[in-house]
């Protein structure tokens, strides 16, 4: 680790000790002290006035990729494990002054899908664990796990009353779950393979799915029924969307095409092409005169709907753009990537506005918020994290773990931590460490600003 003078670029000092690559350090909030996450499986706190090893905390059994202080710098927490899935996969948190493993928790679910709910009030997510969540926006509190899927849920999105939630799987069906109590409504079957998206029409009648057996499905809510099933593409079909009348439905597929298609007897109307690689996910603007596409050639894409010419190609990220989606008022755009990024870019001019940093793992979705004041991601680094539009500030972010359907963990920037009472009792320290719950535990809840 090198110690570096801004003023003048100064080398002040070299700390080693770390016997193979370092991928994380912190200052502590007072900048006394160093904290350094090690692929040795280590972390090691360090003086900073004059370079001395303070202490060495042992305990992950794979890479430590990130370090933190909390806000007052009296606990430590460390991330270990990768997106491969080997490793400890855990957080823990830790006693600064003794080096005391303080709790640990594990991590299981990779966040594929995120939506909020028509009024803005709960997100729901779908995850790797085969179970869908659904969270109070206004304080990060779990309210129900939805259980029945036998595989990956691949995309959620709520009936525009609110009232219903449908997902996605990789058990090759779609769910309809009341959202009041979480009781299953229906299974729809009918796909040969992996379902990979699912959209609701503008009057909840009717909902399409999209899988990796090449078709789009149109089924009537109310009963189950198959309406239609649309094939023309050649290859697996990532995503589906409605356009704001419920006259069209898009489709975006690994043959690198989209397709629009009309939903009242299935007539393909056009298809856009130009993406020089699969296209991840498809989203009309507000108005429905424009069509975003991510793809796995970096860019996003604005086409126009009328006659399909291309209007603006988005440049900026670094790998594969996973999933689009416009501001309420149609002004900006949202893209995930597996460059660990969102970007906000403006419409109009196709001006970058903003990036968000903060996932450790590449995004698999992002959602606006019904008022467009907060968008949602959800990411391979096993969390969902909420962003202030306005400013880019993260509002908080939340991780649920492994043992228990509704353990679940949601922590502020400030330090601030909440979950559920079952959750926070079972971990380690808070019996030996009581200051911990008392300065930062919210058991009421999180107000997040």
């Amino acid at each position: 680790i090198k110690l570096w003078r801004v003023a003048d670029g100064a080398l002040l000092r070299t700390l080693t000790g770390h016997i193979s690559s370092v991928y994380s350090v912190a200052f502590s909030p007072d900048a006394l002290s160093l904290a350094s996450g090690s692929d040795d499986e280590t972390i090691k706190l360090w003086r900073v006035a004059d370079g001395a090893l303070l202490r060495i905390f042992t305990g992950h059994t794979s890479s430590v990729s990130s370090v933190a202080f909390s806000p007052d710098g009296t606990s430590l927490a460390s991330g270990s494990g990768s997106l491969s899935g080997e490793g400890d996969n855990s957080i823990k948190l830790w006693r600064v002054a003794d080096g005391a493993l303080l709790r640990t928790l594990i991590g299981t679910g990779w966040v594929h899908s995120v939506a909020f709910s028509p009024d803005g009030a709960s997100l729901a997510s779908g995850s790797l664990d085969n179970s869908i969540k659904l969270w109070r926006v206004a304080d990060g509190s779990l309210l129900r796990t939805f259980t029945g899927h036998a595989d990956d849920v691949n995309s959620v999105a709520f009936s525009p009353d609110g009232t219903i939630l449908a997902s996605a799987s990789e058990d090759k069906t779609i769910k309809l779950w009341r959202v009041a109590d979480g009781a299953l409504l229906r299974t729809f079957t009918g796909h040969t393979s992996v379902v990979r998206s699912v959209a609701f029409s503008p009057d909840g009648a009717s909902l399409a799915s999209g899988s990796y057996d090449g078709s789009i499905k149109l089924w009537r809510v109310a009963d189950g029924a198959l309406l239609q099933t649309l094939t023309g593409h050649s290859w697996v079909v990532t995503s589906v969307a409605f356009s704001p009348d419920g006259s069209s439905l898009a489709s975006g597929s690994l043959d690198n095409s989209i397709k629009l298609w009309r939903v009242a007897d299935g007539t393909l109307l056009r298809t856009f092409t130009g993406h020089k690689n699969n296209v991840t996910s498809v989203a009309f603007s507000p108005d429905g005169a424009s069509l975003a596409s991510g793809s796995e050639d970096n860019s996003i894409k604005l086409w126009q709907v009328a006659d399909g010419a291309l209007l603006r190609t988005f440049t900026g990220h670094a790998d594969d753009v996973n999933s689009v989606a416009f501001s309420p008022d149609g002004a900006s755009l949202a893209s995930g990537s597996d460059d660990e990024t969102i970007k906000l870019w403006r419409v109009a001019g196709g001006t970058l506005l903003r990036t968000l940093t903060g996932h450790t793992g590449l995004m698999r979705s992002v959602a606006f918020s019904p008022d467009g004041a907060s968008l949602a991601s959800g990411s391979g680094d096993y969390s969902i994290k909420l962003w202030r539009v306005a400013d880019g500030k993260l509002l908080a972010a939340i991780w649920y773990f492994s043992e228990k359907p509704t353990g679940y963990l949601t922590i502020t920037p400030e330090g601030y931590f909440m979950g559920n009472p079952e959750r926070v009792n079972y971990v380690q320290g808070l019996e030996t460490y009581p200051e911990l719950r008392e300065y930062y535990y919210r058991s009421e809840g999180i107000p997040l600003r």
